[in-house]
């Protein structure tokens, strides 16, 4: 049964403009793909989205992040219990707060130094707090604070203003969003001297075919460019337009189509460029007690956290089965693996998510179209 038919609830939604546009592709049993789009690029009539049509992936990037890592792994350029600050000297003398709602000059040596491991689990201590602390607020004014797009500094401007803050907890002993991904590009980088942007052409999506992962802004007709709902119409995420990135980073900064991007995801079900080695160990979840606490804000309850994706650790009722692994962008994307089905299937939008945990409306019609695609498609069979 095809994909088709399971779209009915993203359909309701460009109906009555609460979507401007969709593009859905499912990669099933022996890489057969089906791509199914609908709507607008922009609010004012834009242009129809098309199979070709390219979104910001905002954080649909850092699944690419762990993926990559996982070939370096295996290349040995990486080991996961490297120390950071090999090729990051840059942060190898940052202390860590005391507590982690204190102020910014009361803070404690580090009690050991920051892995590979931590920034690929996001347990390194870096990363973002969703409250009013010092820590959040001199985030945001070094321009270091995550956000949808990639920062407008370069990587040694982001880093030397990182480096003068403290870390959030002892590294390995919390969870915190996103900055780890950032610090993580530039490692993958530095380590084998290549370029971020060639680096995942030349590991991963050239070899995928998978060429419209990039980094650079496409150009105006190929792409639908991000907005969010405020209530009295939609507000470009980039008022002036969308931006070249000032970082290269895969915390948020690749565009690419849905096809493509399920092309990339799919190598956690079946791996081509990867080895099944590789693929496991993105999908295995990998953090304690203590962490998935702590991750709870962005993690929901039935998954943990494994190399840049979220794992499913029991079967969703309205969603994926256990052993999947994805994750979601802030400008409204979607990407799950899921072994068990031998499917993987990608949602990208470009209407802003609603919250972190999936608390609106249009949150609540992913959970629907999931479930939808589970009962047309079918377990374990391929679209066609």
């Amino acid at each position: 049964m095809g994909l088709l038919p399971a779209l009915v609830h993203l359909d309701r939604l460009v109906d009555d403009g609460d979507l401007l546009g969709y593009s859905v592709a499912v990669v099933g049993r022996d890489g057969d793909l089906e791509v199914a789009t609908r709507g607008v690029t922009a609010p004012d009539g834009g242009r129809a989205v098309e199979a070709s049509t390219s979104y910001r992936l905002a954080s649909l990037s850092k699944p690419v992040a762990g993926l990559l890592a996982s070939v370096l792994v295996d290349e040995g350029v990486l080991v996961p219990e490297d120390e950071v600050r090999r090729w990051v000297p840059e942060l190898a003398a940052v202390r860590v707060l005391r507590t982690a709602d204190g102020p910014l000059d009361d803070t404690v040596a580090a009690t050991r130094p920051v892995t590979v491991h931590d920034l690929l689990t996001m347990t390194s201590g870096l990363g973002t707090r969703f409250d009013d602390t010092p820590l959040a607020r001199a985030m945001r004014e070094a321009g270091v604070h995550p956000g949808p797009v990639a920062p407008g500094i370069d990587d040694a401007t982001f880093l030397a203003r990182l480096a003068e803050l403290p870390l959030g907890f002892q590294p390995g002993e919390g969870w915190a969003y996103h900055t780890s991904t950032d610090v993580l590009s530039v490692v993958l980088a530095r380590a084998t001297g290549v370029p971020l942007d060639r680096l995942v052409a030349d590991r991963l999506t050239g070899p995928l075919g998978a060429t419209s992962l990039r980094f650079s802004v496409p150009p105006a007709e190929q792409r639908a460019d991000a907005w969010y709902d405020d209530g009295d119409g939609w507000t470009a995420i980039e008022p002036d337009g969308a931006q070249e990135p000032g970082m290269l980073t895969l915390s948020c900064g690749l565009w690419g189509t849905a096809a493509d991007t399920a092309r990339v995801l799919a190598e956690l079900v079946a791996p081509s460029v990867l080895g099944d080695a590789a693929a496991r160990r993105v999908r295995t979840a990998a953090l304690d007690e203590v962490q998935l606490t702590a991750s709870r804000r962005v993690v929901p309850h039935g998954y943990s956290f494994g190399w840049h994706v979220s794992v499913g650790t029991a079967d969703d009722p309205r969603g994926p089965r256990a052993g999947s692994a994805g994750w979601s962008g802030g400008t409204g994307t979607l990407g799950i693996a899921e072994p068990a089905a031998e499917r993987t299937v990608v949602l990208l939008t470009n209407r802003g998510l609603d919250g972190p945990l999936g608390t609106g409306a249009f949150d609540a019609a992913l959970a629907d179209l999931w479930a939808d695609v589970r009962t047309e498609v079918g377990s374990g069979v391929s679209p066609h």
